[in-house]
């Protein structure tokens, strides 16, 4: 059974998650256009962690100080887990097909029809795909070793 105080450190991971994937995807997507999948998905994964790492310190884990310790055991789980999602992301690139949503105007004349939306669905589903191993590596870590409590065993 999950304790309260772990559940709502999850929901509030969740949330800091949820906004960290948004930063992460949009980077990633415009990048990806102009430079190679890992140095786009490697940039957007260390402005993420950024924001990432101060929403969680402060209101995810309750954390106030200034602990340099602290900070470099969070850079060394965000290296690891940062590794896991490209390496998991190009992997993911690999094996799904590589297919392309598009949604198209179509205009009373049927030779008329303009595509007005356009999504790489192999790049989504990596990229939804990588984030979740990075996730269960980041909470873990976080909880247990980043962020744990100093008086608990």
């Amino acid at each position: 059974m999950i304790s309260s105080k772990t559940y709502i450190a999850l929901t509030k991971f969740g949330i800091v998650g949820g906004l960290s994937f948004f930063l992460d995807l949009s980077i990633y997507y415009t990048l990806s256009q102009f430079l190679p999948t890992y140095i786009a998905k490697s940039t957007a994964i260390v402005l993420a962690t950024v924001l990432n790492y101060q929403l969680n310190k402060a209101w995810t884990w309750g954390q106030k100080d200034r602990d340099n310790a602290r900070l470099v055991k969070y850079v060394m789980l965000y290296a690891l887990s940062g590794t896991m999602n490209v390496l998991s992301n190009e992997f993911f690139l690999m094996v799904l097909p590589n297919a392309e949503l598009v949604l198209h105007l179509d205009y009373p004349s049927e030779l008329l029809s303009k595509p007005i939306f356009a999504v790489k669905i192999d790049k989504f589903f990596a990229v939804i795909f990588a984030t979740i191993v990075g996730m269960v590596v980041n909470f873990i870590g976080q909880k247990l070793w980043v962020f744990k409590e100093k008086n608990a065993l």
